[in-house]
This record gives structure tokens, sequence and C-alpha cells, in this order.
């Protein structure tokens, strides 16, 4: 069986994989206190109890977090006998990156893009809602454009609380209507009822910019499920879109370990 990580400022996503198929996601806060020890004890408990008779012989690890990445490579030798595979720069993907420095695409970024790709085809917008907001584009013929960055919902609401003494966290619940009554639904209004405004004009945009009439606009991340039913564009929600991405680039790479 297969482990594949994403390794996210917020969380780690766990896929468990086996025969190409995802078995079990499990998620974990990213805390790059932890020892090696540590994150062993935390997968352990789980995989010990839920598969105690399954050996997991090889993993593949995408991280946007440097200072992590040693402790669960170190944490995956010792306890797992495995030497996993990382989404670094060179990686066979099956796309071409055409952006200025193909070196600065991040691996989140490039998994998610793979994998919509392989599921959806292109031309495609990658729309990954964590720690930050990110839509990102692929053609139809399997070239890695660019996109836009923007704060994500939770650090747009932080840094306006730390930035206003009146105000305090409102939650993230769908309000009934776009405009509040009172002070907390107003800040809902906005998290929820702006980011998708955002990303609604952001994809119109790139169409636009692209020139097509037609595009695959799919929605991951882990705070993708407080927009989705609030977007009023045709999108496709794929939860498990970055473990795709790294099950079929590990296919294309486990050769040259």
């Amino acid at each position: 069986m297969l482990l594949c990580f994403d390794i996210g400022n917020t969380n780690i996503v766990v896929g468990v994989v086996d025969d190409n198929k995802i078995i079990d996601i499990y998620r974990f806060s990213t805390n790059t206190n932890l020892t090696v020890d540590d994150y062993a004890i935390k997968f352990k408990l789980i995989f010990e109890k839920k598969y105690p008779d399954v050996v997991f012989e090889d993993a593949i690890i995408s991280s946007v977090v440097p200072n992590i990445d040693k402790t669960i490579e170190d944490m995956l030798v010792k306890y797992f006998n495995i030497k996993p595979i990382y989404v670094v720069p060179g990686i066979k993907t099956g796309l071409k990156i055409k952006s200025a420095d193909p070196r600065q695409l991040g691996a989140d970024l490039l998994v998610g893009l793979v994998g919509a790709y392989q599921k959806y085809g292109g031309p495609a917008i990658v729309v990954d809602m964590g720690t930050a907001t990110k839509l990102f584009v692929v053609t139809g013929n399997a070239e890695i454009l660019g996109g836009v960055i923007y704060p994500g919902i939770i650090s747009s609401e932080q840094s306006l609380i730390s930035s206003t003494s009146k105000l305090n966290h409102a939650g993230f619940s769908k309000p009934e209507h776009v405009i509040g009554n009172d002070t907390n639904s107003c800040i809902q209004s906005g998290a929820i009822y702006g980011n998708a405004a955002v990303i609604e004009g952001l994809v119109r945009r790139m169409k636009k910019e692209l020139n097509v009439d037609k595009i695959n606009v799919i929605l991951t991340g882990g705070l993708a499920t407080l927009v989705d039913n609030t977007l009023e564009i045709e999108h496709i929600t794929d939860n498990n879109l970055l473990i795709d991405g790294l099950i079929y680039i590990y296919h294309k790479n486990k050769k040259m370990k």
C-alpha cells in the first residue's frame, strides 16, 4: 500500500492508497515542533488499529513546509522502512510549466493541477482553498500558465480582527442573507459571500483572458466546503484532488527511486 502526504501550512493530509484506490484520508494539524517520534505515535495509533496486517510499501510527499520535511521523512524511514519520493522541481508530472520560473510553483499547486488534468482534462482552473486561496490554470495542451494567490478565509478574518479593536471572531457559518443585520453576520457574509464573489469574478476574468467560453472549475482544499454551495458558477468539488495527483505522479516516478 502507498501513503500520500500533502503537507500544508495548516494541515497534513494523508491518503492511504491500495491498487490506485484511495482507501482512507486523514487530516492532522501541521506542527513544526513535533519530533519524529511524536509524528510516529500519531500515525501508528491509527494505522496499526485500522490496518493491523498491512505493510506500507512506499510513500510520496508534497510539501510547502520545508521545516517539517526531514521530520516526516525520518519518521517514515525509522518506523515504516520507507524512503519517500518528494514532489520537487524536475519530477515527471505530464504537465509543462510555462511560468517565468517553474521552480517557484508550489508543490501543492503542481499536484492539484496534475490531478485536475488527469481527472477532468483541460482547460481547467483549480481553486485551492487553504491558508491562501489559489486559482491556477492548466490548458488543454497540458500547460500550466500561472494563476492568482490571495489571503485565505481564515487568515483574512484573523487579520481583520487583529487590526480592529471592536471586532471579534464571528465563526464561518453561512449567513441567511448577504446583507447582514449585526456585526457577526456582516463579518460572516464578507467571509463566505465575499470569497465566493471573488472566485466568481476571477474565474470570469480568467476565461476572458484565455479567450474560452467553457472551462472546468475544480474546487478543493480544506476550506472549500465553506463556499461550495454559495458559488454561482458551474464547478466541481473534489476533496481528493491532490491525493489523486500524488498517485499519478508516484507511478510516473517510482522507477527512478
